[in-house]
């Protein structure tokens, strides 16, 4: 049976195809550079969606012994490579941008688009921004990151079509004298791409690194931690994300004279809220520590 995910993201590849041949044949046919380039872009949508369907089924593997903390980490990598192609995406646009703006200040003309390629790029607005709604709203209720990446790309696509809306428009129904609002939207909406990119990359580079969950979410485990009656003092924190899998490890301090399936329900006890409060697949290694004297929290 398909998954959420993967039925939001064969619609995205199946739009994306579409918008590409619409983009394409406007840009060509209404003589228009940046829906040409627009056209690119959705063709890198569809490239991403491809890498978000390789990640999300390799991501979904079980537990195995070669991968004992899941596969999570597939989708996390799927995500960094949809913020590389936003990067290369928003370098390609700034460049041509530039480029265009240098030549048209040194007297080279600019091509007068038709109204056919300004209306190609208002469908791909709507269209595109339709398909950044539908596939944020997958992405939050399921927890993935790359379709998150993934949503953000189609809504960079809607950013990217409205700068050439902006200058197809401009150029079309206001003249010659307005030609030179197609490169600079163009270089603004570029500059938002890669700002994206950046934002995305930093975040999976850092599950990726095993970075900590934050020092507000490791203070809450500390406290849920302290919440519960026969723990002293957690101490060792360390926390990390494998995919979407939460993983805690923890020291905590119990009465050294205390039964060992006592000692067990405590720690199960504090497991339980952990998974309760972080999903039911959260990791929690918790490691008990005796102390045989009254202790005193420092």
């Amino acid at each position: 049976m398909m998954t959420t995910e993967r039925k939001i993201t064969h619609l995205s590849i199946w739009i994306n195809i579409v918008l590409t041949g619409i983009k394409l044949a406007a840009g060509i046919f209404g003589r228009s550079q940046a829906l040409i380039a627009d056209a690119v872009h959705s063709l890198s949508d569809f490239a991403t969606d491809i890498a978000v369907l390789v990640g999300l089924r390799y991501s979904s593997k079980p537990v195995d012994q070669d991968h004992p903390y899941g596969h999570g980490k597939y989708e996390t990598l799927a995500a960094a490579v949809i913020a590389l192609a936003l990067g290369y995406v928003g370098f390609r646009i700034a460049g041509s941008a530039i480029q265009r703006i240098f030549h048209a200040m040194h007297g080279d003309p600019l091509a007068m688009p038709s109204a056919f390629a300004f209306w190609a790029a208002v469908l791909s607005i709507v269209v595109k921004e339709w398909l950044y709604r539908a596939t944020i709203k997958v992405a939050h209720a399921t927890g993935s990151s790359s379709l998150v990446a993934n949503a953000w790309h189609h809504r960079s696509d809607a950013f990217s079509s409205i700068a050439t809306a902006a200058g197809v428009g401009a150029a079309a129904f206001l003249g010659n004298d307005w030609l030179i609002l197609d490169p600079i939207a163009a270089l603004f909406v570029s500059i938002f791409i890669l700002k994206i990119a950046w934002q995305i990359m930093h975040e999976q580079v850092g599950t990726l690194t095993d970075k900590n969950l934050g020092p507000e979410v490791c203070e809450e485990i500390l406290a849920m931690a302290r919440g519960i009656p026969g723990i002293l003092e957690p101490h060792n924190l360390r926390t990390r994300m494998v995919g979407r899998t939460p993983v805690i490890d923890l020291h905590i301090r119990l009465r050294a004279d205390l039964p060992l399936r006592e000692a067990h329900d405590i720690a199960s006890a504090l497991e339980r809220a952990l998974r309760q409060r972080f999903g039911k697949e959260t990791i929690a290694n918790l490691h008990p520590e005796p102390y045989s004297e009254p202790f005193i929290i420092k």
